[in-house]
């Protein structure tokens, strides 16, 4: 009753509250992004306003123990749901909580819920990627953009707070898992933006390194800039990443095929044609394009951002929401010096904080991945950092820095190797590789900038040493994994190759690559042999495949992927294990799961040995060698198929490039090329069938990506092992 009469009477705006800081109770450092009325906090390590956290309020179905003055809370066995609740000694009127925990291990954690219940009903977010071993400050309100993503932008008032939840649901480790808790915090803060956000702000351009750390970065990623932003502007072509233009009709909203693939909502949302356009407008010395980039921002903001966009998916896609707060950077630089009025000034400052309070939380991070470790979580990281500098005046900035850099190198400990001098990143794509190459160097600036020591830098010239080393000599790459592939040159474009100064034989076991690069009387050749398996992203079915290269030609490709529709049937292809240089067995599952490739290698003076093997396919072991020479290229590949279903297809596939021409010989087959004066011929003492383009009644096809959504016919060899388990092959460069 008493509630219903504080409701009735005194309504939320007509309560004069008095902020946090002007009552007797200590700034909290983790609630900095937020004007608080009032909290409650509960720590057995804070100060004296904070009250005891002991174990008599929690519930649930955990053992729980005190260790180290911190609940903790162990859970096991094969419920798939635990709850921890925590009941308050009295109850709190507010509209956000806060929670410092660390997680142990898990088998399997699809999610934590975060949250109250309220009138039998529970008000929570769900943690998809909750970090192991760490620390975790967690703060969830009900105007978070974190709260209306995953409640469906319901906003509701300030309310009683009585009991904290905490659901789980996964699969605890057989030993069992745990949570331990240091504080928790129930707190009230004012429905109005903060006075700092929207009041007298500075309206402070970028630094001078910033801002060009920020167009430099940009250039790397948008490579056609002058084209795309002029066909925009005199013809009314929308720009996308990817050098993609779509045909926009001036009485249509959106692009007619904005929603044909995930790729084009992405990059819509990401504002990439507004950052393309920014581009322009710099590489030119002209304001003319800072019009349409800011009517994008501005219409972006309007039907996405004030308003609830149906895209929610891309909308507010982990990748998407970072490019796009690199966006609002730029154009805030931009409005800071043309003058732009405050309504689109105030606007977007306060998309720029809400973007970068999101970024920072463990929620959202990485939030549509199946793992933490993704390099999706790097450009979060990179864009909470770059906002950490551009923003020195928001009270947060520090600690979402802090956060940014600490986040960013677990990154690197996890997903990037380095050995050997070489730091290669895990994810099975050489153009990933090179994509979070240039996020790290930028990433590596803004640490500079921010004083704040790391090895971010070294890991990024690291990083590069390695992209520049997996290049054949005419600049291109293999296109492994998920990689667009560059074509085979024609006649006239054509670069020959020469010889490489000094030969050289490169394997890394823990990476799972062998890089080969000799010399062929006056010509370099190149080979790359691929066994990674370290993680799943990006990963195609190419355990032990291999490519080569020579004068000026790639002979044995790897194909390139489509699109990132996966399921389709072309994009399916072109990921599995018919389209790779390697041996396969039919109608047999393939796990890209890690752990299930293995490489290794000696090289002894001008002679060199490759051993792999793998497991991918159900119950089979796959195993392959490769010998040869640095002075010549002569191969000798050996393959096996240990398979306990002897009935099963069995081929070992060579994969042939854009523009050759194969034709049949006694031993095996021949491959040529116009633009090229030599042959590769491959014999074995396999049958083999040629199959060219694609067929939908044939296992083996013969296409290969080339860009996006993109394809080319080519030739594959299928050697036939038949019930053999094992295939010779001699592969060897002969000058016509």
């Amino acid at each position: 009753m008493l509630k219903i009469i504080r409701d009735r009477f005194f309504k939320e705006d007509e309560i004069e509250a008095t902020p946090v800081s002007e009552v007797d109770k200590p700034a909290l450092d983790f609630l900095s992004d937020r004007a608080i009325v009032d909290y409650r906090s509960f720590c057995n390590h804070g100060s004296e306003t904070d009250e005891p956290l002991t174990l008599q309020g929690f519930s649930g179905n955990a053992r729980a123990a005190m260790e180290n003055d911190n609940p903790v809370f162990t859970f096991s066995g094969n419920t798939g749901v635990y709850q921890v609740r925590f009941k308050l000694p009295r109850s709190f009127h507010g509209n956000g909580l806060h929670l410092r925990f660390r997680l142990s291990d898990w088998e399997k954690l699809n999610y934590i819920g975060v949250g109250y219940t309220f009138e039998g009903t529970y008000r929570h977010v769900k943690i998809v990627n909750a970090a192991r071993g760490q620390w975790v400050d967690f703060t969830i309100g009900h105007n978070d953009l974190a709260f209306g993503i995953q409640n469906d932008w319901d906003a509701p008032p300030a309310c009683d707070i009585e009991e904290i939840k905490l659901y789980f649901k996964g699969q605890p480790k057989a030993e069992g898992s745990t949570m331990e808790i240091e504080r928790l915090t129930c707190w009230h803060e004012s429905e109005a933006p903060t006075a700092w956000l929207t009041e007298d702000f500075a309206r402070e351009p970028l630094s001078e390194a910033l801002s060009d750390s920020l167009y430099a970065y940009m250039e790397k990623c948008f490579k056609d800039v002058p084209n795309q932003a002029n066909d925009y502007l005199h013809k009314g072509v929308c720009p996308l990443y990817g050098n993609i233009g779509l045909d926009w009709n001036w009485q249509q909203t959106l692009p007619a095929e904005l929603d044909a693939v995930g790729t084009y909502r992405f990059s819509w949302h990401s504002l990439h044609p507004a950052i393309i356009l920014m581009l322009h407008a710099r590489h030119e010395g002209s304001v003319a394009p800072l019009f349409p980039a800011r009517e994008f921002i501005s219409n972006w903001l309007e039907r996405s951002y004030f308003n609830a966009d149906e895209d929610r998916k891309f909308a507010w896609y982990d990748h998407g929401t970072a490019e796009r707060l690199l966006a609002f950077l730029l154009i805030w630089d931009i409005g800071v010096r043309q003058q732009f009025e405050h309504r689109f000034m105030v606007r977007l400052r306060s998309a720029i904080f809400k973007h970068a309070q999101l970024l920072a939380s463990e929620m959202f991070y990485a939030s549509h991945q199946a793992s933490r470790y993704h390099n999706h979580a790097w450009f979060q990281d990179m864009a909470l950092l770059a906002t950490s500098l551009a923003m020195p005046d928001f009270p947060c900035s520090e600690r979402w820095q802090t956060l940014a850099l600490s986040r960013l190198t677990d990154q690197l400990d996890t997903l990037i190797v380095r050995d050997n001098g070489y730091a290669v990143f895990v994810e099975n794509s050489i153009g990933y590789h090179q994509g979070v190459q240039r996020l790290i160097a930028f990433a590596g600036e803004l640490a500079q900038q921010s004083s704040h020591d790391t090895t971010i830098p070294t890991v990024a010239e690291e990083l590069l040493k390695f992209s520049d080393f997996l290049r054949y000599p005419d600049n291109r790459a293999p296109a492994q994994g998920d990689t667009f592939r560059r074509a085979n040159p024609d006649l006239e474009t054509v670069r020959n190759s020469k010889n490489y100064p000094a030969t050289s034989a490169t394997i890394l076991p823990t990476a799972g690559y062998a890089i080969i690069k000799g010399n062929h009387a006056q010509t370099a050749f190149m080979l790359t042999m691929f066994a990674t398996s370290l993680c799943k992203t990006h990963k195609h079915q190419d355990n032990l495949s291999f490519t080569l290269f020579m004068d000026g030609i790639e002979w044995l490709i790897d194909p390139s992927f489509y699109s990132h529709e996966y399921v389709k049937p072309i994009q399916s292809f072109l990921r599995g294990a018919y389209s790779h240089n390697n041996p396969v067995i039919g109608d047999v599952p393939y796990s890209i799961e890690p752990g299930h490739a293995q490489l290794s290698g000696d090289v002894i003076e001008n002679s060199f040995s490759l051993n792999g093997s793998h497991d991918a396919f159900e119950d089979t072991l796959i195993k392959r060698s490769i010998t040869g020479y640095l002075d010549r290229l002569q191969l000798e590949i050996s393959d096996e198929i240990h398979a306990t279903l002897k009935d099963k297809p069995m081929f070992s596939l060579f994969h042939c490039g854009d523009g050759t021409q194969v034709t049949k010989t006694q031993e095996g087959v021949e491959i040529r090329h116009p633009a090229s004066s030599y042959r590769i011929t491959i014999a074995s003492n396999c049958p083999c069938t040629i199959v060219t383009g694609w067929n939908d009644d044939q296992l083996v096809k013969g296409i290969s990506g080339v860009g996006f959504m993109q394809q080319i016919d080519t030739s594959m060899v299928a050697f036939e092992m038949k019930n053999a388990e094992k295939a010779q092959f001699t592969l060897t460069a002969h000058h016509n």
